[in-house]
C-alpha cells in the first residue's frame, strides 16, 4: 500500500538526519563565525556523541569577542 511512498521518505529522513547531524557546522558557517572551521572538525570528529554535537553547538552559537581595545557602549 505504502510502497511508493517508501523511497521518498527514506530520502526526507536521511536528509533531515544530514541537517541536524551538522546542524552547529552549518550555523557557524551561516553565521560567519571566526571558529568554523574548529566547529566544522568538532561536529565531524565528536558530534555522534551528544556531547561533542552540543559543544560543536555551543561553539558555532557563542557570540564573537569584541576586539582589543574596543569600548562596550559605542565610540568614544
Amino acid at each position: 500500500m505504502f510502497d511508493d511512498l517508501s523511497a521518498p521518505f527514506a530520502l526526507a529522513a536521511v536528509l533531515a538526519f544530514f541537517v541536524l547531524y551538522f546542524l552547529p557546522a552549518l550555523l557557524a558557517f551561516w553565521r560567519d563565525a571566526e571558529n568554523r572551521w574548529l566547529v566544522l572538525a568538532v561536529n565531524v570528529l565528536f558530534g555522534a556523541s551528544v556531547l561533542g554535537w552540543f559543544f560543536a553547538l555551543y561553539l558555532a552559537t557563542r557570540k564573537p569577542k569584541a576586539p582589543h581595545g574596543a569600548r562596550a557602549g559605542g565610540v568614544g
